[in-house]
């Protein structure tokens, strides 16, 4: 789905809000992704003539509890006389000014009180306001306050994985909330993976803060050390990871194994190609891989594995099985 079908979408149900049809397609293009959300809302305000709510003022987290109220209560819309013309010229206009196209990665620039990036299935970077740079992974979701740089330097990931490289301000400490977790710095570069289980925070220069949002329980991260935090959880996990670890090479694109065992490997795959990779016979979990793949396809890899350590390995569509 491309951004002018989006943008369709929102102004159809403006068009004819009783309409149950139009009313489940936003319903599941709102789902989608924590954004749309923004977009349809800012948008049924600017559609009504409704003064835009001041950034304090604007509850993101509230819209959501109150989406289905919302969707059913959303006035009906008088028609305008020459309605054709008029539709056509706002849809253009919608598309024109709610979305924007940045080499693959869109960014909303709506009036709402902040700015939400994603990506599909690219990476992308982006030169912060303060001078910091942020990377995204494919499939990543994020968003920061339209005073960042001024009033705060707080980032928001709703999903999805992002490495830092943050320029040093002692005065606007450099926040990134994530589900449950907060991350602060001053001046570092540190990686965040928001998952399904919950979050990881690796540092990479620098000092970093990790804490489970309202309590105590923080943990001091240094170069090399990972912490993993689950939803829910109260335990803060740490790990110290050798130099040639993995853990960034969905932005480096270089796979590093330095006698790693089988597992560890498997791991590595998973995350690097977005597969699932099963070892049926754990007798080879002991075998060890020492070697280097620079941006490879996933079918060269594991053609190079079979051969080095002698093992059989099979590839279909997303799964990977080693025996």
């Amino acid at each position: 789905m491309n951004n002018q079908t989006d943008i369709d979408i929102v102004i159809r149900y403006l068009e004819d809000p009783g309409n149950e049809q139009l009313k489940k397609q936003l319903n599941e293009w709102i789902q989608q992704d924590a954004g749309n959300l923004d977009i349809f809302l800012d948008m049924k305000d600017m559609w009504h003539g409704d003064p835009l709510p001041a950034a304090s003022a604007f509850d993101t987290h509230g819209q959501w509890q109150e989406l289905n109220a919302v969707l059913d209560n959303v006035p009906a819309v008088k028609k305008p006389a020459e309605k054709g013309r008029v539709i056509k010229m706002a849809r253009k206009y919608w598309a024109a000014a709610a979305v924007l196209l940045i080499g693959g990665t869109w960014a909303y620039f709506g009036p709402g009180s902040y700015k939400t990036f994603a990506t599909a299935q690219n990476q992308d970077s982006l030169r912060l306001p303060d001078g910091s740079t942020m990377y995204l992974n494919a499939h990543t979701t994020v968003r920061y306050a339209r005073g960042f740089g001024k009033e705060n330097r707080q980032i928001k990931i709703d999903k999805g994985e992002a490495f830092f490289d943050v320029t040093k301000n002692d005065a606007l400490p450099f926040i990134v909330n994530a589900p449950d977790v907060e991350v602060q710095v001053l001046g570092t570069a540190f990686n965040v993976k928001a998952a399904n289980a919950g979050v990881k925070v690796f540092v990479q220069s620098g000092k970093v803060s990790a804490a489970y949002k309202g309590t105590e329980k923080k943990v001091i991260l240094t170069p090399g050390v990972e912490a993993s935090l689950k939803h829910n959880g109260t335990n803060i996990d740490t790990r110290v990871h050798k130099k040639n670890n993995n853990i960034l090479a969905w932005k480096t694109r270089t796979l590093i194994f330095d006698e790693a065992q089988l597992n560890e490997v498997a791991d590595a795959l998973e995350d690097f190609y977005s597969v699932q990779v099963k070892i049926n016979n754990q007798q080879l979990s002991d075998k060890k891989l020492l070697a280097t793949f620079r941006n490879m396809p996933l079918d060269e890899v594991l053609d190079i594995m079979k051969k080095t350590l002698q093992i059989n390995i099979a590839h279909k569509n997303d799964l990977v099985e080693i025996y």
